[in-house]
C-alpha cells in the first residue's frame, strides 16, 4: 500500500470474531507504530462479522479513515452494517474499486 494507507484483508468465507479482530488490530498497530493511519479494509467474500468484533475493532486502533473494499452484493450489505457501527469521528465509506478507495483515503 502507499505511504500512510494500510491494508487489512479479512479471510474469504471466514466468520470474523473478536479473536480475528484482535489479530488484525495488533497487526495494524505494529505497521503504524501506534500512529493514526488510513485503512483499506478488504471484506471481499467474508462470511460474516460479529457485532462484538466490530465493537472491539472500532475502539482499539487509531484510524483516520476506513475505506471498505468489496465486490458482491453481500459485501455491500455487510459494509453498510460496518459503516453504521463505525465511530462518528472516523470517516468510513464502501468501495468496489481499490484505486478509488486509495485516492479517497489519501484525503485523510
Amino acid at each position: 500500500m502507499s505511504r500512510g494507507v494500510h491494508r487489512i484483508i479479512l479471510r474469504s468465507n471466514a466468520r470474523i470474531t473478536e479473536d480475528e479482530c484482535v489479530r488484525s488490530s495488533a497487526e495494524l498497530l505494529k505497521l503504524t507504530g501506534g500512529k493514526p493511519a488510513a485503512v483499506l479494509l478488504q471484506i471481499t467474500g467474508v462470511g460474516s462479522v460479529s457485532r462484538a468484533a466490530i465493537s472491539l475493532c472500532s475502539g482499539g486502533t487509531p484510524v483516520t479513515a476506513f475505506a471498505i473494499l468489496g465486490g458482491t452484493h453481500v459485501d455491500r450489505v455487510m459494509a453498510h452494517s460496518l459503516i453504521r457501527l463505525a465511530p462518528p469521528e472516523c470517516p468510513t465509506r464502501y468501495f468496489t474499486e481499490e484505486e478509488e478507495a486509495v485516492i479517497w483515503l489519501r484525503m485523510w
